[in-house]
Parts: structure tokens; sequence; C-alpha cells
């Protein structure tokens, strides 16, 4: 008989950790548990190979759900609401969709640059659309309700003014 992989209380600990933060990163796991990164590998390598978590690499920051609690496009979702950059563009589209680039990089104090860069990231995960008017880009989040319906179920764990001032 298989071993059950949450017997174990740091595994149970670190799964709870993680159904509670869908998306963290290995190296804030490693800190909020305080666990040394080899100790934590090795947990997590176990929850995955036992299908209690799924592992997934994004933009250089490997990131961690609960097997059944997430669909691909929600930890798509997850992944970006992660970053603050991001988060912001999501969060502004919620509130004034369709806006053009413009229009976003006036409400924020980051460059064109990398407006544009995270722009073509969203789009490309397919969090955001954009439609073309002539010569100008309008830009739609792909699916308001689940982005919604993420943001305020895990708000505590997005700790952020931006979403403290949306929800």
């Amino acid at each position: 008989m298989k071993a059950d992989p949450l017997d174990l209380p740091l595994r149970k600990r670190i799964t709870e950790y993680i159904r509670r933060n869908p998306g963290v990163h290995f190296r804030q796991i490693s800190r909020d548990l305080d666990l040394a990164i080899g100790q934590l590998d090795f947990h997590l390598n176990m929850l995955i190979k036992n299908e209690v978590l799924v592992r997934q690499v994004d933009a250089g920051n490997t990131r961690f759900y609960v097997r059944d609690r997430f669909s691909k496009d929600e930890r798509k979702a997850m992944s970006m609401l992660r970053r603050e950059i991001p988060r912001g563009i999501v969060l502004f589209l919620l509130e004034k969709p369709g806006s053009t680039p413009t229009k976003i990089l006036d409400n924020f104090s980051f460059t064109s640059a990398t407006m544009s860069y995270h722009l073509r990231r969203l789009e490309r995960t397919g969090i955001l659309r954009a439609e073309q008017d002539g010569r100008e880009r309008h830009y739609f989040i792909d699916d308001p309700e689940l982005v919604r319906s993420l943001m305020v179920l895990y708000k505590s764990t997005l700790l952020d003014t931006i979403v403290d001032k949306v929800y």
C-alpha cells in the first residue's frame, strides 16, 4: 500500500500554505515557512510526484498550486495576479475596459516599454485581449468574472493598496 504523502506534518503544512496562497513562488514559501531551500525542494518534489501539487514555471519563478483546486486558466491568471505591475493593469482594465495603452500609461508611473512588455505577456497568457479600432488598440480582460472571483477569494494573499482600493 502506498503511503499518503500528507502523513508527514511538514508536507501537510506546506500543502495548506499553498492552498491559502495559490501561485506562491518557491522563495516565498521558503521565507514564510522558514524552511531551508533543500528541505523545501525535497518535500515539494514529493508532493508533486504524488500529484498533490502542481508546479508551473513562469518568467523565472516557479509557482505552486494544489492540484485539485485550480484549472489551467485559473493558474495562468493567478500567476499574473501575483505580480504587481500586471495586477495593476488588470485591475485598471476591470474598472475601465477598452482602455488604450495611452490611457493605461497615464495612470501608472512605469515606462511605455514596461507597459508594452506586460500587455504582451497578459495577452499571450490569455488574460487580456486586444481589439484594433483603426490605429488604436483597446484592451479588455478576457474573463472578467474569473479574475474578479480570484481577486476576491485571495485578496488577503495579494496584499496591495491597489486591490484594497478596488475590492
